[in-house]
């Protein structure tokens, strides 16, 4: 804790989330945890804490990211240390060395859908014609898979991942001789941790695409994605959730989407 306060000043930390303005010595916001017109959130560099004189909140940066992200202390405390660059005991990389692993493979699946997107005239027509723009896109990830059985995998494979794990992110399915790709020429939209992770996918089926899987594919569940403890966008509507104290539930991704969009951001789609 002290390694990490010392190479993460509060300053640092709390204005990746909040607007600071200076005032003094001090720093002031509106605060992030209550809706408020004048800001009342005052942070000390100096006392290296913060306090809301509308709220009542207080403490320092592993408190405050505890209650912005929704975390418990050791979730925090392996957040934080990732972005100081600071080691955790062997114990707790032991026990986070799998879901390290399949973080990394899911984020490298993410990426290789947004280049297909970019290289697929088709996919970005359809995106259009729903009426997402390419800066929605982006922010949501959206990405395409390609039609095939092995795309995917053949691209994870020589990145050097293993094919067991492939499976276990849910991105593959055992097949009688090789694992095949789970998603084929769907549009993507990962679905991701409160920290911007992506943990899991739900495909959707281009327009004249073989359905008979389904018009969409969701990842099964893994070790990363448990379907009735997820909710889709979160990450990038908690923020607003927070400030307004109250959160829109939509039914599927493209709802979600869609609202985002158009400029209500506590908006959340179930999985």
């Amino acid at each position: 804790v002290e390694q990490i306060k010392e190479k993460l000043s509060i300053v640092d930390v709390v204005s990746s989330y909040v607007k600071l303005e200076k005032a003094g010595g001090n720093f002031k916001a509106r605060c992030p945890f209550h809706n408020e017109k004048t800001p009342s959130f005052l942070l000390s560099p100096a006392r290296d804490s913060y306090h809301c004189f509308g709220c009542g909140k207080g403490g320092d940066i592993f408190s405050f990211v505890q209650d912005i992200e929704g975390l418990d202390f050791p979730a925090t405390l392996r957040l934080l240390a990732e972005r100081a660059g600071v080691s955790l005991d062997a114990r707790a990389k032991r026990d986070g060395g799998e879901k390290a692993m399949l973080y990394d493979v899911l984020e490298a699946a993410t990426k290789f859908f947004e280049g297909e997107l970019r290289k697929s005239p088709a996919a970005i027509e359809y995106l259009k014609s729903r009426g997402i723009t390419g800066e929605t896109a982006k922010t949501f990830r959206i990405g395409f898979a390609p039609d095939g059985w092995e795309n995917l995998v053949t691209y994870l494979r020589q990145k050097g991942w293993q094919e067991s794990l492939i499976e276990k992110a849910g991105l593959s399915v055992k097949g009688k001789t090789n694992p095949y790709d789970r998603f084929r020429n769907r549009v993507m939209f990962p679905i991701c941790s409160t920290q911007g992770k992506p943990i899991a996918f739900t495909g959707r089926i281009m327009p004249g695409g073989d359905d008979q899987m389904g018009k969409y594919v969701n990842s099964p569940e893994t070790v990363m994605y448990h379907k009735s403890s997820v909710l889709y966008g979160l990450n990038l509507a908690k923020s607003s959730i927070i400030k307004e104290s109250k959160v829109i539930v939509v039914e599927g991704q493209m709802d979600a989407v869609m609202i985002h969009q158009a400029g209500n951001e506590n908006v959340v789609a179930v999985s």
